[in-house]
């Protein structure tokens, strides 16, 4: 492929992340993510005791314990689940945020001994 005259290439050096836009992205990253795994937790319960699956497993693990194992009908109710739902949002966006802003530290850290990273970016 030939180069035309038209087309130019330009070399930058990354050098520095800001901290507090890298905190503010991963903050809505994590809260995107929170977000769809509540309604996949919500959805999958919702499929999971309209299909029986926990009265199902509930009667496998009386027939083989012998006695009548109601945990999991007690564990899989609906307060529970939300109650588990609204823990893993907030899990999610405390260590989603903090892992972006440590990145954005370890990167500048990183960046001041080797250099940065060098991009080379080209006008099509």
């Amino acid at each position: 492929m030939s180069k035309t005259s038209a087309e130019k290439q330009v070399r930058l050096r990354l050098v520095h992340i800001d901290f507090w836009s890298a905190t503010k992205n991963s903050f809505v990253v994590a809260l995107t993510l929170s977000l769809v795994l509540a309604v996949f937790n919500v959805l999958a319960w919702l499929i999971m005791t309209v299909l029986g699956v926990v009265d199902t497993v509930n009667g496998i693990v009386s027939s083989i314990v012998g006695i009548d194992f109601m945990g999991l009908t007690d564990l899989m109710s609906f307060p529970s689940v939300l109650i588990f739902t609204l823990l893993q949002i907030v899990t999610t966006l405390v260590c989603g945020t903090a892992l972006g802003a440590f990145t954005a530290l370890a990167f500048n850290f990183i960046a001041r001994i080797t250099g940065g990273i060098r991009i080379a970016f080209t006008n099509d």
